[in-house]
């Protein structure tokens, strides 16, 4: 593909000088790298990355059986590489930059929160029956523990599936029935703008006849108070406190 200089729009000079790649030359470079000498490329972009186990290739081809296999040998967790290195290195560095649903209104979440948050909420999933290979319903608006359970569950070996909280509780019930979930997680509803999605209310009604769902957990997103049934439905906020932020990573 030629990219037309006159179609391109230079970035901001402070933004440059912190960038991986500096300059469309230097990413043409890279790349033509990466085609011309793949493995000697992928093997420098391993080795900035925590392994458990480092891989014994960085790839073996069958190109006649069309067989492709990447960093052969290989073991890492995703939140280790996400959130531990750079916890430990910067942990008053933002992770992630809040943008409530007041405008004007942002809440700064460092590395080591970062970490602390995932952890908790790792325990928290485990404490649930929650093991390596299960699958977790994701069913949020955009707030902080949407995050902190999608690293959760890599950081145990769990599968998440997020649902756009704005989906009916027809299509809440089908993704749960396809991935054969046995957590959801949820909030008791979501501003957006000056409306509110009722996601607890869905999560209940798709819901609704299954067995297969022991717990859903409540995030509060707002001081709204919903029916939580007995036995099922847990509020996060209490259920994080009552774990540690360590939780070994899978």
């Amino acid at each position: 593909m030629t990219i037309e200089p006159d179609s391109l729009v230079p970035p901001k000079e402070a933004f440059r000088r912190t960038a991986h790649v500096r300059s469309l030359e230097e990413y043409q470079r890279l790349y033509r790298q990466s085609l011309d000498a793949p493995d000697a490329f992928w093997g420098e972009q391993a080795r900035q990355l925590t392994w458990f186990h480092p891989p014994e290739s960085i790839r073996e081809v069958n190109e006649q059986a069309a067989d492709f296999a990447w960093f052969v040998g290989g073991k890492l967790n995703v939140t280790v590489n996400c959130v531990d290195r750079h916890a430990k290195a910067h942990p008053d560095k933002a992770a992630i930059l809040w943008a409530k649903n007041t405008p004007g209104e942002y809440e700064t979440i460092t590395f080591r929160d970062l970490a602390h948050h995932v952890g908790r909420l790792a325990n928290v999933l485990k404490a649930h029956g929650v093991r390596k290979g299960d699958r977790v319903i994701v069913y949020l608006p955009m707030i902080p523990e949407l995050v902190y359970t999608l690293l959760a569950c890599a950081r145990i070996g769990a599968v998440h599936s997020v649902v756009f909280a704005g989906f009916s509780a027809d299509s809440l019930r089908e993704r749960v029935l396809d991935s054969g979930a046995k957590l959801v997680i949820t909030a008791n509803e979501g501003p957006r703008g000056p409306k509110s999605v009722a996601t607890k209310a869905i999560t209940d009604e798709a819901l609704e006849g299954l067995s297969q769902v022991t717990s859903v957990l409540v995030a509060r997103r707002t001081p709204k108070d919903v029916p939580m049934r007995e036995g099922r439905d847990h509020w996060l906020d209490v259920e994080v406190q009552k774990h540690r932020g360590v939780c070994p990573a899978e």
